[in-house]
């Protein structure tokens, strides 16, 4: 892993930074002047090179998640549509990165600003996405410099991840950037979208600009296929440590202190099996829970390809996470189609996923009691229609259809102005983190 050092002098970069913004922004007003009647309309010209920027696209040292999933079949999406599609991400370019609390994360090192705005300049889209960097606003007022067109997907709950991984003074400097950052990449932003309909009501009450809801349903076509009753008894006996007979609660994602497992474990049935299928930084630890005997299986060597989770899901009698940060929360969307009901923490975008009484229920996860009333309904069949709920939402590859090579506002080269002490402050807050992270 190559970590960068990250005490840097804010004032020597600064300088000619903003020399060669004042350079940018003279073409810009003379090429705005040109073009009184731009607008954001659909493209007249079928773009060709778009680049997606986020930490983690698909799978990096064995670890993913919904929004990394997200981004690698948006990717793959883009590729098949004859896109020429870069990715900005770690693994994928020759970034700099640290280790923070919450994973790899590229660095806001000079080299990496420095390849940023070359790839910028090309693009005909920029894509943002992810859990935080400050790369991500480096690549949103670069494009804005740039007269690129950016697109932010909005895909992690930045509140609930601080308030899960910080304490003290880590706290409040994470929340101040993570928050800040929100609001810089929604606002300067051609425009952003999110994962779900309760978080884009939450950020609308923080008064952070997002447009509406997006989707990918290419993310969840290997949940569609029909499978072997055959098939899905041998998951089932895996999953259930060899008691097929008893009733079975799985849980897939992540294994990390946000997902507050043990409270699936404590709100646990004696007579249940609980099954833990995923993978991450706490992967270890679960590995010396697991339990047969008492009714605690964990799968925790690899991440589990797609296809055989299908399998885990039709397998499992009732899918149940107690996650409270999801934007959207991609495993109950996977259960539903593979026709297993949901019990999930009344939080995020599971909120507008599921219905009490229709295809599982909402819970409170810390009142075992509140779960454990749920479960014994759900196992009475007292569902009417265990499957997906209609979403109000636009996909991906039309968004970006929409969105690639149009031509950006008037009052872009104003806007770069305003906002470049912002960005600036932003990268200085983004070092100290950085080095905290390194310390800790």
């Amino acid at each position: 892993m190559e970590q960068t050092l990250v005490g840097l002098d804010v004032g020597a970069f600064a300088l000619p930074t903003l020399v060669v913004a004042m350079l940018v922004l003279a073409c810009r007003v003379i090429q705005d002047l040109r073009t009184r009647s731009s607008t954001f309309d659909a493209p007249s010209v079928k773009p060709r090179r778009v680049m997606i920027v986020a930490n983690r696209i698909g799978e990096f040292n064995g670890e993913t998640g919904g929004g990394s999933i997200f981004r690698e079949k948006l990717f793959n999406g883009l590729t098949k549509a004859k896109y020429t599609v870069t990715c900005m991400s770690i693994g994928r370019a020759d970034v700099s990165y640290c280790n923070s609390v919450r994973g790899p994360m590229m660095s806001a090192s000079v080299h990496n600003i420095v390849l940023m705005a070359r790839a910028v300049r090309q693009q005909d889209l920029v894509i943002i996405s992810g859990s935080w960097t400050f790369m991500n606003c480096a690549a949103v007022y670069l494009s804005l410099l740039f007269g690129v067109p950016c697109i932010t997907f909005v895909t992690m709950n930045s509140k609930s991840a601080v308030d899960s991984n910080f304490s003290g003074a880590m706290w409040l400097l994470s929340y101040c950037l993570y928050m800040a950052s929100d609001y810089f990449n929604c606002f300067l932003s051609t425009v952003a979208w999110t994962r779900s309909a309760e978080y884009l009501k939450i950020l609308n009450e923080r008064h952070v600009r997002v447009q509406g809801v997006v989707s990918c349903d290419d993310q969840y076509e290997a949940f569609r296929p029909h499978d072997s009753q055959a098939d899905i008894a041998e998951a089932r006996n895996l999953l259930s440590g060899g008691c097929p007979e008893k009733p079975l609660l799985l849980f897939c994602g992540r294994l990390r202190q946000e997902k507050r497992i043990p409270l699936l474990l404590a709100a646990r049935p004696p007579n249940m099996v609980l099954a833990i299928v995923g993978n991450g930084t706490d992967a270890e630890y679960y590995k010396k829970l697991h339990n047969p005997a008492k009714g605690i299986i964990c799968l925790v060597e690899e991440m589990v390809p797609q296809a055989r989770l299908r399998l885990f899901y039709k397998a499992a009698d009732i899918h149940v996470s107690a996650s409270d940060f999801e934007t959207l929360g991609n495993t109950v969307h996977e259960a539903l189609l593979c026709g297993c009901p949901a019990i999930v923490q009344r939080a995020g975008g599971y909120i507008s996923q599921v219905r009490d009484g229709q295809n599982g229920y909402l819970v409170d996860w810390e009142d075992a009691q509140e779960a454990q009333r749920a479960i014994e309904s759900v196992l009475k069949h007292k569902l009417t229609s265990v499957m997906p709920l209609p979403r109000k939402a636009r996909e991906a590859m039309d968004i970006v259809a929409s969105y690639a090579s149009v031509h950006t506002s008037a009052l872009a080269p104003l806007m770069v102005i305003v906002s470049y002490p912002a960005l600036c402050l932003l990268w200085g807050m983004s070092c100290l983190y950085e080095r905290f992270s390194l310390e800790s």
